[in-house]
C-alpha cells in the first residue's frame, strides 16, 4: 500500500491484412493537367510501370521517400505473384475505374470515390517490356490480355482501344509474328495498334560532325519498318501502327557533370525527325511520335538528377520550344495527311 507500481507492455504490431493503401495524390495532378490540356484531341494513356508488389522478389524493393526522385530500379522481378494474372488485371482495372468510372471497389469491398468521369481513346499496355521485368513475348501476350480483361471487368468500357508491345529493341521479328497472331490471344481481345521505338545514338555530345550518323541509322531502321509491315499485313492487316518514341539520345545523357551539347544539336535532332517523318510515312505508318516532351540536365537548385536532356522538346530553363518542338508544329500545321501527295526527290 502506498507503493507506485508501473506496468510495462511491449506491443508488436503488424499491418492490418484487410486494408489497402491506394493513394492517387501524385497521379491525379499530372493526369488532370494532361487531359484538360488535350481535351478534344485523341490521346494515348500509358501507365506502363506495374507496381513491384505484383512480382515475386527475393529482396523487396524500397521506393524512395521523396516521390520526385527518379527510381531506375523499379522493374524488379520477372514472375508475377499471381500466375493467373487476374491480380494484374484487377490492379489496372481499378486504376482506370478511378479515372473513368468515378471510383472502384477494392480487394476488401471498400469503395474508393474519385468522381472522375474522364474518357480517352487509347491505352498503351506497358513499355519496352523486353527490359522492364524481362518479359518474353508469350508472357507479355498473356499480360496484355489480362490487363484488357481487367479494365473491362472494372469499368465496363468495351469501346477503349489498346496499343500493344511498345518494343524498345530492334529486329525482334518473332515478337511481331507471335503477338499479331490472333490465335495466341484470348477470345474478344483486340489488336488495335502496335507500337515500337527508335532512337539514333551519337558517339559525341559536343561534335556536330558526329551527328551526321543519325540519318544513316534512320535509313537502316526503315528496312526494319518494312519487314514489320510485311508481318503485320499478313497476320493482322486491320491493326494500325504507331512509332511513338522517335528521337536521339546522346552519350552519357543521364550522367551528372558531363559537357553540355551546343545549341545546334537541337537543329540536328529536329532535322532527323523531319527526315524520319517523310521516310516512314511512305510505309503507311499511322503515327510517328516525337520523343519526348521534357528533359533536363542535373539541376542542383531543384535537387533534380539528369533526365535525358538531349531528348526533350522543351527548353528546361524557359519552357519554350526547341527546334524539335517547332519542326513538329510545322509538320502538323502544314501537312494535309488526307489529301497531300508525297514526292521523292534526289540531290546531287
Amino acid at each position: 500500500k502506498g507503493i507506485i507500481k508501473r506496468l510495462l507492455i511491449q506491443v508488436q504490431c503488424d499491418p492490418p491484412q484487410n486494408n489497402t493503401y491506394y493513394n492517387f495524390t501524385y497521379l491525379d495532378t499530372m493526369l488532370e493537367d494532361f487531359l484538360d490540356a488535350t481535351d478534344g484531341h485523341s490521346r494515348i494513356i500509358s501507365y506502363s510501370t506495374q507496381p513491384n508488389w505484383l512480382f515475386k522478389q527475393d529482396t523487396p524493393h524500397i521506393y524512395p521517400d521523396n516521390a520526385s526522385v527518379i527510381d531506375w530500379q523499379y522493374p524488379v522481378g520477372t514472375q508475377l505473384v499471381d500466375e493467373t494474372m487476374q491480380e494484374l488485371g484487377d490492379y489496372y482495372g481499378r486504376l482506370f475505374a478511378w479515372y473513368i468510372r468515378g471510383g472502384f471497389i477494392d480487394e476488401y469491398g471498400r469503395e474508393h470515390i474519385s468522381n472522375y468521369q474522364y474518357n480517352w481513346d487509347y491505352t498503351e499496355i506497358f513499355n519496352e517490356v523486353e527490359a522492364e521485368h524481362g518479359m518474353t513475348v508469350e508472357y507479355y501476350t498473356r499480360a496484355y490480355d489480362a490487363v484488357i480483361q481487367g479494365i473491362r471487368r472494372h469499368t465496363n468500357n468495351y469501346d477503349m482501344k489498346y496499343v500493344g508491345m511498345a518494343l524498345g529493341g530492334h529486329n525482334e521479328f518473332d515478337w511481331y509474328r507471335y503477338f499479331l497472331n490472333h490465335s495466341n490471344h484470348a477470345p474478344d481481345i483486340p489488336l488495335d495498334i502496335i507500337s515500337y521505338h527508335f532512337y539514333a545514338l551519337g558517339n559525341s555530345r559536343t561534335d556536330p560532325k558526329d551527328w551526321e550518323s543519325f540519318f544513316g541509322q534512320l535509313d537502316t531502321f526503315t528496312f526494319e519498318v518494312e519487314q514489320i509491315e510485311e508481318i503485320r499485313k499478313i497476320l493482322s492487316p486491320e491493326t494500325r501502327t504507331t512509332i511513338n518514341e522517335l528521337g536521339v539520345i546522346l552519350p552519357d545523357d543521364n550522367t551528372p557533370g558531363v559537357p553540355q551539347f551546343p545549341l545546334i544539336y537541337w537543329n540536328a535532332a529536329a532535322a532527323l525527325y523531319a527526315y524520319a517523318w517523310a521516310k516512314i510515312s511512305r510505309y503507311g505508318i499511322d503515327v510517328v511520335g516525337q520523343s519526348h516532351l521534357i528533359g533536363y540536365p542535373e539541376l542542383p537548385d531543384l535537387q533534380l538528377q539528369p533526365l535525358y536532356p538531349s531528348v526533350g522538346l522543351l527548353n528546361w530553363t524557359t519552357g519554350g520550344g526547341t527546334a524539335k518542338y517547332w519542326i513538329t508544329k510545322l509538320l502538323i500545321n502544314t501537312v494535309d495527311i488526307d489529301n497531300d501527295e508525297a514526292g521523292v526527290t534526289q540531290t546531287t
